[in-house]
């Protein structure tokens, strides 16, 4: 009767830590990673979480102002533009969405509300892109390869 108890007992604790140790490894985390865009090769990646704001900073390589495009992480893994800010005008700024403000020199557009699946560009050490996460600094100019196409994205991983 005893070595039916233990032997019972073991099989439970065993169905119990399998269990346990399967469901964990479902789990994925969401991450905001950055690849090279033609490769595919991850460069750096961070955990990130629902209504993150990531905020995209860059000196504009004609006008030689600071910009910067705030987009917050949603559950469906897009990123919303909420918002950008400039100094000046240029050709392909869109004029047309969102409401505008001026703010200490900046133009302001907010409630953009805008999204994308991915956004990409070609880094440049020149242009100084920095990139925020929740108002701290996670990437700074020369953590991304120069003149190399970068690819932004939310994925589970």
């Amino acid at each position: 009767m005893v070595g039916k108890r233990l032997l019972a007992t073991f099989i439970i604790a065993g169905t119990l830590t399998v269990s346990f140790f399967h469901s964990s490894g479902d789990k994925e985390d969401v991450m905001l990673v950055f690849q090279h865009a033609r490769t595919g090769n991850v460069i750096s990646q961070y955990p990130v979480t629902v209504e993150s704001e990531i905020t995209l900073s860059w000196i504009h390589s004609v006008e030689k102002t600071p910009w910067h495009e705030t987009y917050q992480v949603q559950d469906d893994h897009r990123l919303l533009l909420k918002r950008t800010s400039f100094q000046s005008y240029g050709a392909g700024v869109d004029h047309q969405k969102g409401e505008i403000k001026i703010e200490n020199g900046f133009i302001i557009y907010e409630n953009i509300n805008e999204y994308f699946d991915e956004l990409s560009w070609i880094h440049s050490h020149r242009t100084k892109h920095e990139i925020t996460m929740d108002d701290e600094t996670i990437l700074s100019v020369t953590d991304l390869p120069h003149h190399e196409p970068i690819k932004l994205s939310v994925e589970k991983r």
